[in-house]
């Protein structure tokens, strides 16, 4: 009981984007049936350019850590804007930042566990603008249809969604986030396609994507961990997209 009072407030400094190793990988638990990719490069926000087809994004390497699921997204979408980036330039250029503790004891087990951050939304925006200046935006609490709407138009968008979490007794859950490239909406089938981090594309229904999208900071987890969460700019419906 000491130990998860003392530890309360040092497990609320979590960010973003939680691992805890060895833990649930983020794309296992994205465990989704492969789509076909196809290409689309109209780049205009107009309604006449649409398509259901999903953009097929450059492939700039799978993740190989526990943390840059940002910056690998974010290699995906610069090379698609013709920059010459891979997954291991994107990172390399990207603060990482790993708040303390780095490591906990778990009282249930007595197992260390390893705790590391990922990239806040705003560091994932301004990494991206060392190439695509003030094109690249970010937008919070984003309208379903509008992210539709950029992604059927030639712009694919980095979402954060939640992939799961661990509960803690008398501290709640710490969410586990996960950035991932949307390329593609189908209205007639009602599926969302993305490109993983592990370079692979898959496909969710709306209803699963908005789920996900949606973060549940306000359903388990503890109010102390959501407020941390959003003072470093973690908000459900956010994405970081190329306005080009």
């Amino acid at each position: 009981m000491v130990f998860l009072k003392n530890s309360t407030l040092a497990i609320a400094t979590i960010a973003i984007a939680i691992t805890v190793m060895p833990a649930i990988s983020a794309i296992a638990t994205l465990n989704r049936p492969h789509v076909t990719k196809a290409q689309n490069k109209s780049k205009d926000l107009v309604a006449a350019n649409v398509t259901s087809q999903p953009i097929q994004l450059p492939d700039t390497g799978a993740q190989n850590d526990s943390w840059s699921c940002g910056p690998n997204s974010a290699a995906r979408i610069l090379r698609y804007y013709g920059h010459d980036v891979n997954y291991a330039t994107v990172r390399a250029a990207t603060d990482k930042k790993l708040f303390l503790p780095q490591k906990f004891r778990n009282p249930l087990n007595n197992q260390w566990i390893e705790v590391r951050t990922g990239t806040p939304p705003q560091t994932l925006q301004q990494v991206m603008q060392r190439w695509e200046g003030n094109r690249v935006k970010k937008s919070p609490q984003t309208s379903f249809n509008r992210l539709i709407n950029l992604v059927r138009s030639g712009k694919p968008a980095i979402a954060l969604v939640r992939v799961g979490g661990l509960t803690i007794p008398y501290v709640g859950a710490i969410p586990y986030l996960h950035w991932i490239a949307v390329t593609g909406a189908n209205p007639q089938s009602q599926q969302i396609y993305y490109t993983d981090t592990n370079s692979q594309t898959y496909s969710l229904s709306y209803k699963d994507f908005q789920t996900m999208w949606n973060l549940g900071l306000d359903q388990d987890v503890s109010t102390a961990i959501a407020n941390v969460l959003k003072s470093n700019g973690v908000e459900a419906r956010t994405i970081v997209w190329v306005d080009k």
